[in-house]
């Protein structure tokens, strides 16, 4: 198969997931994949699925005559690469294709180059930040730095990411975020933070990453630390937008490359899956500007130049950075009249997804050809 023909094929696979890979004009889609995939390897990620499977399920669709063995060597390697899942569960492990984000980029921190990284920026703005940002379900969700929500109040568990972290078995694991790794590939420092080792994972997530050896393992007092730290430095929490999430981002909004591309959305709130805005009471306000500073979304307007800054609804995402640090309490945080209940779990997260996208007709096509064995 001519190079180009299959690069492009396996562009149009990995566009078939719950968030898509879509094609540009500029092709640099293609350019990143030839960055990560040899040849041997985009034919074998051209027949895995969405939903994991075992290797022996895969190897019955390969025509080269590869042996069971030589594909389940081949499969570990690439999931060592980061390039495909690999769930190890009670039957033996499961392999499964990955979307780009939340996916194989981030697992590309040992591989990545200063041409990939601007490769992977230029395609999150040309067309993947369109695929990526919904005004329906969203892989991330912000909840708002703990600090900020009054104990008294009934705000919901999935809101409360610290008593999360309590509450689980874990176990925990850091490691350094590839948006600021990237940036410096390319000559930029971050301009809000020094902290490097601060993308959390947990569960069986921090287990696979700390197994590849793209995070360490923490303690549950670490990553709270860790937590904490992230608002000290003004960075944005954004745990996987379910119930039990398995990972959070500590976002900028110079280096995040969600952020980034939201904001140049005309009203990006729109795109997030936020429970929260925050409200200024201007009569209190006493100018300090801290949280100018702490806004990561260009939310904060001072129009009338007078250092009291309005809250523009549009781009507020309640993350509660100004708020935390606000010494006069003139900002606070106000629940969104319609609140986002987040899916369950990761599966059940990545259904709703396939479900918006799809349809119930396209679902049970999906379901159809699962049933019998084929790849989707």
């Amino acid at each position: 198969m001519e190079p180009v023909t299959l690069y492009r094929r396996l562009q149009q696979h990995l566009d078939r997931m719950p968030v898509g890979f879509p094609a540009t004009v500029s092709g640099v889609e293609i350019r990143i994949l030839r960055q990560l995939f040899t040849p041997g390897e985009a034919e074998l990620a051209l027949e895995a699925s969405a939903i994991p499977e075992p290797a022996k399920t895969i190897h019955r669709r390969i025509k080269a005559g590869m042996t069971l063995a030589e594909v389940t060597d081949r499969l570990e390697q690439m999931a060592e690469k980061g390039l495909i899942l690999r769930l190890q569960t009670k039957v033996g492990p499961l392999y499964g294709k990955l979307m780009f984000v939340v996916g194989f980029y981030e697992r590309q921190l040992k591989r990545l180059t200063p041409e990939l990284e601007r490769d992977c920026r230029d395609y999150m703005l040309e067309a993947f930040g369109q695929a990526f940002h919904s005004k329906k379900t969203t892989q991330l969700r912000t909840v708002p730095v703990h600090k900020t929500i009054a104990i008294e109040r009934n705000v919901a568990t999935y809101a409360g990411l610290r008593g999360y972290v309590e509450s689980s078995a874990g176990p925990f694991a850091t490691m350094t975020c590839i948006c600021r790794h990237g940036r410096e590939l390319q000559g930029e420092k971050c301009r809000q933070t020094n902290l490097k080792e601060n993308c959390l994972t947990l569960g069986m997530a921090a287990s696979d990453m700390v197994r590849i050896g793209q995070a360490r393992p923490i303690s549950r007092e670490e990553m709270l630390g860790l937590l904490d730290a992230a608002d000290k430095e003004g960075l944005v929490l954004q745990p996987e937008n379910t119930k039990n999430p398995l990972f959070v981002c500590c976002c900028c909004g110079c280096c995040c490359g969600v952020l980034t591309s939201a904001k140049r959305l005309p009203q990006p709130a729109e795109y997030f899956s936020a429970n929260f805005q925050a409200a200024m009471d201007a009569d209190v306000c006493d100018a300090c500007g801290v949280c100018l500073s702490r806004c990561q979304m260009d939310a904060l307007l001072d129009e009338d130049g007078d250092g009291r800054p309005a809250v523009d609804r549009a781009r507020c995402i309640g993350c509660g950075l100004c708020v935390s640090t606000c010494p006069s309490g003139a900002l606070r945080l106000v629940e969104n009249p319609q609140q986002k209940v987040p899916p369950d779990d990761t599966r059940a997260l990545y259904m709703q997804l396939l479900q918006e996208r799809y349809g119930p007709w396209g679902m049970a096509k999906l379901a159809g050809r699962k049933l019998l064995g084929m790849k989707f």
